[in-house]
C-alpha cells in the first residue's frame, strides 16, 4: 500500500468542516492544499457531489477502467491516484453541512464510490501480499480480509480545496487551469461556458439529460461479442467516447442554423460565439435561451429526415454528412415551403454517389476555385469551402430536375426580383422595415413578411426590405416574434 499521508498537507478532510465553516462569503476565492482518505469518501458519500456539470464530460468510464483505479489503490499503491480538486460549497441553511463538488477527478472519485456502493467487483489477478482478492465485491473484501479493508479505508488522496468560487469561476478554472495541460476537446471548453445555451445543448444531447431530444436516442448493439452504445438514427461509426461528441454535433448544427450555414464553422469562431451569446448582461442568451423553440423545431425536422434515410445509406450518417443532410433540407423547406423527407433523403444520397464519380467532378471546381475532389471527400470538414461546394452541387442537381428532391412548392417563385426589392426600399425611405435603421445599397435583402413555409406568397404586398444580417437572423419568423426575441 502507498504511504498513507501525502506530503505538504495543509487541511485534511477531517478538519474541513471546522476550517471551512468559518468562510466569509465576502472573502476572495482561494485554493488550499489538503488530503482526504477513502473512509471519508465512504462516510461522506451524501455530501460529495459527483454529478455532471456543464464543464465536465459524461461519466462513461467502463468497469475495466474503474477496476484499474482499484488496482492502483489496493495493489500498486506506489503509483498513487492523481490529485483531486474540490469546490467547497457553504450550506444554504445556518445549521446545514458543507458539501464538496468534484471539479476535477470526477471519474477517479466515482470509481471508488461505485465500488463502495457495490456497483462492480475487483478485476482479475489482484493480490495483496499472498492474499488473492480477485473478483471480490465490497462485502467479500470487508468480511474476508479485514486488515486489507482497513488499509484500504486509510488510503489517502491528495486534493485541493477551493473556496468562494462561483459557478462561472469554477468553469473557467476547469478550462484554463486544470485542463490546460490535458487533452481537452473544444466542445468541453464550450460547455464550460456557463449559461442557458450551454445548458440546453447538454440537456438535449446527453443520454442522462432532462430534456433529451428523440433525435439523440441511444440504443445498444453487439460488436465483436461486446455491447456497444450507439445513436439510433445515426451511423454506428458516430463516435460515442463520452467526450461530448453529441453535444458538439448539436452546438455546431445550431451555430450553422442561426448563422449562415454556407459561411462554415471553425472551433475558434464557434467558441467565441458561445461565449458572446452568454455574456452576463449583454449576450443574446445571457438570461435565457430565447431561441429554444426554433432549435427544437430544427431538431424535430432533423429527426424526420434521418428517419427517412434508407437503411443502406445509414452507415454514411456520421456527424458531417448528417449535418449537411439536415441543413440543406431545411434550406429547401424555407425556400419552397416543404419537402417530402423520403424523396429528399433519397435524392441527397443519389447526388452524393453521382458526384463521387470522376465523370462528374473532374471538370468541376470548388467554391474557392480549386479542382473539385470526389464529392464524398468534401465531408471531412465544416469549413466554408466544403459546405459551399456541397450546397452548390446539390443546387446543380436540384435545378437540373433529373433527381426528385421531394420539394413541395407553395409558390414557384422563391425570391423577389431585384426591381421589386429596390422599389420597396424606396417606398420604405431607405430604412429597414424591422429596425428602422438606414440601409445602404447592397446591404439589404427582400424578405417575405409571411414566410413561404407558412404559406406566404412571393408577391409585392408580402415584400419588405431589411438588412442582410437581420434577414439571416430572422429566418422564417414573423416580425413580431423576431422583435420580441431581440428586445
Amino acid at each position: 500500500m502507498a504511504e498513507q499521508q501525502p506530503k505538504n498537507i495543509t487541511i485534511s478532510c477531517y478538519e474541513a468542516e471546522e476550517e471551512f465553516s468559518k468562510i466569509n462569503p465576502l472573502d476572495k476565492p482561494k485554493c488550499v492544499n489538503g488530503w482526504l482518505n477513502i473512509r471519508f469518501l465512504n462516510d461522506s458519500n451524501s455530501i460529495i457531489e459527483t454529478g455532471n456539470r456543464a464543464y465536465q464530460r459524461e461519466k462513461v468510464a467502463p468497469v475495466s477502467w474503474k477496476q484499474e483505479i482499484m488496482r492502483t489503490v489496493l495493489v500498486d499503491g506506489h503509483a498513487g491516484i492523481p490529485e483531486v480538486h474540490f469546490r467547497v460549497i457553504s450550506p444554504k441553511e445556518p445549521d446545514g453541512a458543507l458539501t464538496f463538488e468534484v471539479i476535477d477527478g470526477q471519474q477517479r472519485v466515482t470509481a471508488i464510490l461505485d465500488f463502495l456502493n457495490g456497483a462492480y467487483t475487483l478485476g482479475a489477478e489482484m493480490k495483496v501480499g499472498k492474499k488473492d482478492i480477485s473478483g471480490m465485491n465490497i462485502t467479500e473484501l470487508r468480511s474476508s480480509n479485514p486488515k486489507i479493508w482497513e488499509e484500504f479505508m486509510k488510503y489517502a488522496i491528495s486534493c485541493k480545496w477551493y473556496t468562494n468560487l462561483s459557478k462561472r469561476l469554477t468553469a473557467r478554472l476547469f478550462i484554463d487551469v486544470l485542463n490546460n495541460v490535458n487533452d481537452m476537446k473544444w466542445q468541453e471548453k464550450r460547455n464550460a461556458v456557463v449559461g442557458p445555451y450551454s445548458d440546453y445543448v447538454r440537456e438535449s444531447a446527453r443520454h442522462d439529460g432532462a430534456i433529451l431530444h428523440d433525435l439523440f436516442t441511444r440504443t445498444t448493439t453487439t460488436v465483436r461479442d461486446k455491447e456497444k452504445t450507439i445513436l439510433e438514427y445515426f451511423s454506428k461509426g458516430f463516435t460515442l467516447a463520452g467526450r461530448m461528441e453529441v453535444d458538439e454535433f448539436l452546438s455546431e448544427l445550431l451555430y450553422l442554423n442561426f448563422n449562415d450555414p454556407e459561411s462554415g464553422i471553425s472551433n475558434q469562431k464557434h467558441m467565441k460565439w458561445v461565449e458572446d451569446i452568454q455574456l452576463p448582461g449583454v449576450g443574446d442568451y445571457a438570461e435565457a435561451f430565447t431561441d429554444k423553440a426554433e432549435a427544437t423545431k430544427l431538431l424535430n425536422f432533423a429527426l424526420t429526415i434521418l428517419q427517412a434515410v434508407p437503411k443502406t445509406k445509414k452507415p454514411k450518417l456520421n456527424s458531417m454528412t448528417a449535418m449537411m443532410l439536415i441543413l440543406y433540407g431545411n434550406k429547401l423547406k424555407e425556400d419552397f415551403g416543404d419537402i417530402v423527407p423520403e424523396k429528399y433523403a433519397k435524392a441527397f444520397f443519389q447526388t452524393y454517389e453521382l458526384w463521387s464519380m470522376k465523370k462528374m467532378y473532374k471538370d468541376a471546381i470548388t467554391s474557392n476555385g480549386n479542382q473539385m475532389p470526389p464529392f464524398n471527400e468534401l465531408f471531412g470538414g465544416k469549413n466554408q469551402n466544403a459546405i459551399k461546394t456541397i450546397f452548390k452541387v446539390l443546387d446543380i442537381e436540384l435545378e437540373k430536375g433529373n433527381i426528385d428532391f421531394g420539394v413541395i412548392e407553395l409558390d414557384s417563385r422563391k425570391t423577389f426580383s431585384p426591381k421589386d426589392i429596390e422599389r420597396k426600399w424606396d417606398d420604405q425611405g431607405g430604412l429597414c422595415a424591422i429596425t428602422g435603421f438606414p440601409l445602404d445599397e447592397g446591404q439589404f435583402a427582400g424578405d417575405h413578411i409571411v414566410a413561404r413555409s407558412m404559406g406566404g406568397k412571393t408577391e409585392y404586398n408580402n415584400l419588405q426590405v431589411i438588412g442582410k444580417i437581420t434577414n439571416i437572423k430572422k429566418s422564417n419568423a414573423n416580425n413580431e416574434d423576431y422583435i420580441n426575441k431581440i428586445a
